[in-house]
């Protein structure tokens, strides 16, 4: 809405005739509505909405990591510990390849300064979504040269419910959202360098970039981005030197960092759970599958949970590969002919945009899952999209394009809500996984434990868990679970049943060595705890058997030695014993002693 105005030659015309015409005055309500409706009004109140959106998860439970993230033990000096580990490897021994010091630091130093409690991680999750959004704005302003287009695509971007899982949930946040804060932060110097060359937009650029990469490592894709974006924009004569002069500092950067990274991540030796990317024909066959999952997340964003069922193909199939990537080269074909047909360097640079920051996800969706998370960045490029076809498309009224732009955000946003309810508490999360995936082992076992450790309702937990094991007969991870639950119940005689079937399940064969991992660890806890039954039976010959079966699958394993301490005392074997019982105190006390050095509680 504008305040109409008289030209400058009509009032000069006025004034010469001597004809004074009366002018409707403007009242203060008129000139408070116009001043909302400018663009700088409008980002605050969109802030304040998201602010509202989200404020109730200040008040929820922490769910999944969050403990783990927001309660960083040591002092402000040791902040320099982080740089040497991974995400999870605080115990000195790299447990995946996922080198990310600044999260680290951020989530030690907001525990730090709040004592850990969740709300205040709620809190940083909001603000950080919040700073997201202004910078997704500002970012717009500069691509576009369009303030309605960057408005509408920074708003629709942040109430899309996909961004629900980071904000809701804290662990999330200090990855996904503050590596997005970097991220927009690089590509707005970066943009403000190519509209002034000012040299030090662009060291600014490089500078933040380097703090997106010790943020998350697929922040890799920023320099390509930066080509594109250089070749799409420069005379033709001019894109390779462009690229040539401007690249070469964000080189510097990833080189460092994958330097530095290889340096401090070694591949652990032993039994010891290790998360890293492999890809195999397994990946292809399996990524036209995830590129249309994470699409329909994005055109009908409801249905979400922290877990889904991993769909992994072995070979291809009509269904699972096939058809999906026929439509997937079909969607590709038109998307060209449209930005063809446009001529547009930022639609162009879109596309690149959404394919660039979706690739890691799809490529490794056999390893990672699929998770909404991974739509944060991504799905800028498709609400971009979507404030283009409501703005441009079409030959609507103004008042029609604003009842759809409405009707969006009204719609993002009750999504947004209605699924941000399940991130309440864990029982609530986890239950959410079981209504959307059914037969999750994940969500079988987590939920069990909370029935079962919590709310003490072990039959609903063993209902849960004798489910699970229906659907996963050979599941390790379910049968100690179920196990362990009947032991801690004192059902001792079911207990014994449970951990025989499991020594069964891990018993090597010529065909099935016994691997490293978790299959040596279900099978010492089995041997030890049906030591530990034998033992309250005085059956101490059976007893020790058992045991130093799990001392020869875990000879550090906690509380092994002190339970065949005890069963050589039963004996009569008291120097032995005396041995193993000083044995296990030295183990106690450097395992103390290793989790003293270390950040992580």
């Amino acid at each position: 809405m504008s305040i109409p105005t008289v030209p400058e030659d009509q009032v000069e015309a006025i004034a010469a005739s001597g004809v004074r015409e009366r002018i409707a005055p403007v009242s203060r309500w008129s000139r408070v509505f116009n001043t909302l409706l400018t663009e700088h009004w409008l980002i605050r109140l969109a802030s304040l909405m998201v602010l509202g959106l989200y404020v109730r998860s200040i008040a929820f439970a922490p769910v999944y990591d969050d403990n783990v993230m927001t309660s960083w033990s040591g002092r402000l000096r040791d902040i320099g510990q982080f740089f040497l580990h991974d995400i999870f490897g605080s115990d000195g021994t790299a447990h995946s390849v996922y080198y990310r010091p600044i999260s680290l630091t951020y989530s030690f130093l907001l525990g730090y300064l709040t004592g850990g409690a969740p709300g205040w991680g709620h809190l940083s999750a909001i603000l950080v979504h919040v700073a997201v959004m202004i910078l997704a704005y500002q970012f717009g302003r500069l691509l576009f040269h369009d303030g309605r287009l960057a408005l509408l695509t920074a708003v629709l971007f942040s109430l899309h419910p996909t961004k629900v899982e980071s904000v809701a949930w804290i662990g999330s946040s200090f990855v996904d959202g503050l590596v997005a804060v970097f991220f927009f932060t690089s590509l707005i110097a970066f943009l403000k360098w190519f509209e002034n060359k000012s040299a030090f937009m662009l060291m600014a650029s490089v500078m933040l970039f380097a703090c997106a990469m010790f943020t998350k490592e697929t922040m890799v894709f920023v320099p390509i981005l930066i080509a594109v974006y250089l070749w799409l924009e420069s005379p033709r004569a001019e894109r390779i030197s462009r690229i040539l002069r401007v690249l070469p500092p964000y080189g510097v950067v990833w080189i460092v960092y994958m330097a530095i990274r290889h340096q401090i991540i070694k591949p652990p030796v032993g039994p010891v759970e290790y998360v890293h990317p492999t890809y195999t024909l397994a990946n292809l066959w399996t990524a036209p599958y995830a590129i249309w999952w994470y699409l329909r997340h994005l055109v009908a964003p409801w249905g979400f949970a922290v877990e889904y069922g991993t769909k992994t193909l072995q070979r291809p199939t009509l269904l699972g590969f096939v058809l999906p990537g026929i439509g997937v080269l079909l969607l590709l074909a038109a998307t060209f002919w449209i930005w063809r047909k446009q001529s547009s360097p930022v639609a162009g640079f879109l596309i690149f945009w959404f394919v660039l920051t979706l690739a890691p996800a799809v490529i490794f969706a056999t390893m990672v899952s699929e998770h909404d998370r991974y739509l944060y960045i991504p799905a800028y490029a498709f609400c971009a999209l979507v404030a283009w076809s409501i703005l441009y498309v079409g030959k609507m009224q103004p008042k029609m394009r604003l009842a759809l732009a409405l009707g969006v955000i009204a719609l993002w946003s009750g999504l947004t809500w209605h699924e941000m309810g399940y991130w309440d508490c864990d029982r609530a999360l986890w239950s959410r996984v079981l209504e959307i995936s059914p037969s999750n082992p994940k969500a079988q076992l987590q939920l069990a434990l909370i029935y079962g450790n919590e709310l003490k309702d072990v039959p609903k937990a063993l209902d849960i868990l004798d489910q699970g094991l229906r659907d996963h007969p050979e599941s390790l991870k379910i049968g100690l679970v179920r196990t362990d639950l009947l032991y801690n119940n004192k059902q001792f005689d079911e207990a014994r049943k449970g951990y025989l079937k499991l020594l069964q399940l891990t018993e090597p064969l010529p065909e099935r060595p016994l691997q490293a991992g978790l299959q040596t660890e279900v099978r010492a806890v089995a041997a030890s705890q049906l030591a530990v039954l034998d033992l309250a039976a005085n059956n101490f010959v059976e007893a020790e058997h058992y045991i130093r079966t799990a001392l020869s699958l875990a000879p550090k394993g906690v509380g092994y030695h002190s339970t065949l301490s005890r069963i050589l005392a039963g004996e009569g074997r008291t120097k032995e014993a005396r041995d193993e019982n000083a044995l296990e105190l030295r183990l106690r006390i450097e395992q103390q002693r290793g989790a003293g050095s270390s950040a992580h509680p």
